[in-house]
This record gives C-alpha cells, structure tokens and sequence, in this order.
C-alpha cells in the first residue's frame, strides 16, 4: 500500500499543480471553494522575487492561517504536495506526545547475570544492559551508571557485555542515529573509562539476571526540544521507532487527523530521503501538536525552538530586534534530494492577527537563498500584521549542558541470588 500511494504521488503531483494554477481565484477546503481573502503584500512580494529568480513558481507552497479562528491570510499551492524534510519530525513529536505523553522517560535497566563477589568487586558472569530506545543515552549517562556500578560493588566483569533490546548511544555531531553495534562499542568503551573493567566480548542476547539499576532519559518533552531545535536526526529516527515507525506515524496522521493518503507520505521519522505532504496536512499536523501541548499546559516552545533566541537551526535566523522572539518555528534543509529543499514552518505573533500559523515549502533550488527569502518573507508578514508581538523568550532555553535523568539504583540486588530475574 505504501508504494501504490507512493506512486500516485508522484503522478498525481502535476496534476494537483494545474488545479492550483487553474483556481487562483478560490481556496480548496475539501468540500467547497471559497472566495480568496485580499492579496497579502508579503506573498505578493515573495512570489515576485522568486520569479525574477527564475525559480519555477511550481515547486514553491505556502499557507497563513490565523491560529485562533482558522482564518486564511495567504496561500500558494497548498494543497500540493512537497519535501518537508526536517519538517516531518513535527509529525514525529505530535504522535511521540499523543502516544507517551510529555513526562515519558525512556528507561535502561542494567543487570548482572551471574554472582558478584564483594571481596574481588568481580561479576562473575554477564553485565546486561536492556535497552529502552532512550534516544540520548550519551557518554555522561554511561559514566553516571559506572560509578553506581561501582558504588554496587562491581568494578570488574568476568563475562560479556551483553546488550538486549533496541539500545542507542547518542554522540553529539552525528546526522543520523548509530547502529546498534556501533552504539554497544562506544558504551561499552565508556564504561570501562568509568572504571568497570569487562574481559568478555560484546554481545547481543536475551535479558537475564538481577536488576542492579534503572536509568532514565529526560522527559519526552525535553528531548523533543532538542530534537527539533537542532534538527537532530539521530534523535528523531530513535523516536520514532520507539513509537512503532514511519508507518505507525502515518497510520495516526491519516486516522486520527483524517489526512489524506495523497496528503501525507512518512518515509523516514526524521524527514530524510522521500517524504511528502501537503502546506495544509502541515498546519493541520501543527495545530494537533499545539492542542497535545496545551491539554498539558505546555507551549510551542516547549518543543520548538524560538527564532534568534534557541541554539540549534533558528539561532542565527529571524533575529532582528523588532521580531527577536515572536516566531517559533522548525526548519527543514535536504541539499541532495528534489533539487534542494529548504522548508520553514511554525507561528508568528503579531499584534493585528495575532498568533499566525505559516508553512514555507521551497524546492529546486539554492537552500541558502531560500532561507534569505524565507526570513524576508516572514518579516513581511508581520509587518503586514501590525508588527511582532512581544518575544516568547528571551534566554536560550538549551544553553545549559545540564541533565535532567534519574537513576534508580537498587542496593539489595547485588546480594541477591543470579537466578531472580528483573520484572
């Protein structure tokens, strides 16, 4: 089925183009055509500046909508479907948030599966390690479990490393999540820096033993905020396969957001390689996100960095003095695919409309002059709407190297016999 609607995407494309082209006096709601609202002067100027660029006008899409009643402000082919690249991890944190909640914490449990004796601090057996799917399970969290390790009595294993379930270890600076062997080398190589010595080789296996600790990630919540502020993908690909895939994401998208299958293609969680969906599946897809956030007294920043304020893509974009705050966005940039794809979607505060829902879908062309146009674009738009609403935040909310992970340690294990299994 994925690859019949991945095929009538591709044919359905031009198709879905001509319409547009065809109904510029109207608005496709689905069910009825409406009247189109005034020419908004910032996509006028955007359209024309993307013209004498002698960019093709087709592989563009845009959509403004007011948050607050839906209203339509603006819209270039918005029902065409394009790239959203990095985009799609929006997608990924709505379900990620639906499914878990936003105080999740994905949980690493390590065991010790054979007898440990106190006066040689020696595990004679296997150190497992269970795997949660924590997507930044990194060297700091490995070397705060060796030292409870140690503070357990162990400082030499015997047996193996062996590793149980979907466990990855999160390194700053890769593009994409590392494999599991890879990811059971560098904890293995950061334990032992930790001073927990294993002689045995590593393996992968069933999980086994007695539970000696439980190490849980930052809320859900938390690392969504990373996630889409620096458009990790290592992060993203880890979320989404903890909530079953890009299948299972598209599978919620269609059904619980009633999108089309025409609307939305999911191929990777993170928006790597082919993706799709349309400006409008897109603020659908933010509005359900902003609505998940608010059933939990959450905010959109609470997930999505702030323009000019976070780290990550939006730090150096959108910064100016007058509008320094007032938009919180995610980006999205594919260099190699659909001949450069550059995307910005998010909400804008202004005083006239107030919060403004916008997607920006740039394709075929240069990503870094994209960016410009996009940045100019949304800047046009709140000065059309009566200027920027006061900053959602003024300090970068990922400034601090500090985490917020716990650890439960369970003291009593390490007496017990090898043959009681953690629950």
């Amino acid at each position: 089925m994925r690859i019949i609607a991945l095929l009538l995407f591709i044919l359905l494309i031009p198709l879905q183009v001509r319409e547009q082209g065809s109904a510029a006096d109207s608005v496709r709601t689905g069910r009825a055509l409406l009247p189109e609202p005034e020419p908004l002067p910032a996509l006028s100027y955007y359209v024309n500046l993307i013209r004498d660029r002698g960019q093709s006008l087709d592989d563009q899409g845009v959509l403004i909508e007011s948050f607050e009643n839906g209203r339509l402000i603006a819209q270039h082919n918005a029902d065409v479907p394009f790239n959203p690249a990095s985009v799609m991890k929006l997608a990924t944190s709505l379900v990620a948030l639906a499914r878990l909640g936003p105080d999740y914490r994905y949980r690493t449990n390590l065991l010790a599966d054979g007898v440990i004796d106190p006066a040689t601090r020696t595990l004679e057996g296997d150190l497992v390690v269970e795997g949660g799917s924590d997507p930044m399970f990194s060297l700091y969290d490995a070397q705060e479990v060796a030292i409870q390790i140690s503070r357990l009595g162990v400082s030499r294993v015997r047996g193996s490393l062996r590793i149980a379930g979907p466990f990855y270890y999160f390194a700053r600076g890769y593009r994409s999540n590392l494999s599991l062997e890879t990811s059971a080398t560098k904890l293995r190589a950061a334990l032992q820096q930790g001073g927990i010595r294993i002689e045995g080789e590593t393996i992968s296996g069933a999980k086994s033993g007695t539970l000696l600790l439980s190490h849980y990630s930052e809320p859900l919540v938390s690392l969504l905020l990373y996630q889409n502020a620096h458009s990790s993908n290592a992060v993203a690909e880890v979320v989404g396969a903890s909530i079953g895939g890009p299948l299972a994401i598209q599978d919620y998208l269609v059904r619980e957001l009633d999108l089309s299958e025409l609307e939305i293609f999911v191929g990777r969680a993170s928006g790597l390689e082919f993706n799709r969906i349309t400006p409008r599946a897109t603020l659908k897809v933010l509005r359900a996100l902003f609505k998940v956030l608010a059933d939990h007294s959450l905010r959109p920043e609470d997930v999505m960095a702030v323009a000019g304020v976070d780290s990550g893509t939006l730090r150096g974009r959108l910064g100016r003095q007058e509008i320094r705050g007032a938009v919180v966005a995610k980006t999205g940039t594919l260099i190699s695919i659909d001949n450069g794809v550059s995307t910005l979607v998010g909400i804008a505060y202004t005083r006239t409309a107030g919060p403004v829902l916008f997607a920006v879908f740039n394709s075929g062309g240069s990503v870094h002059a994209y960016r410009r146009l996009q940045d100019d674009f949304i800047e046009r738009l709140i000065a059309d709407e009566g200027g920027a609403l006061s900053g959602r935040r003024s300090e970068d909310a990922l400034a601090t190297e500090t985490r917020n992970t716990i650890i439960q340690v369970f003291p009593k294990a390490a007496n017990q016999p090898a043959e009681v299994t953690a629950e």
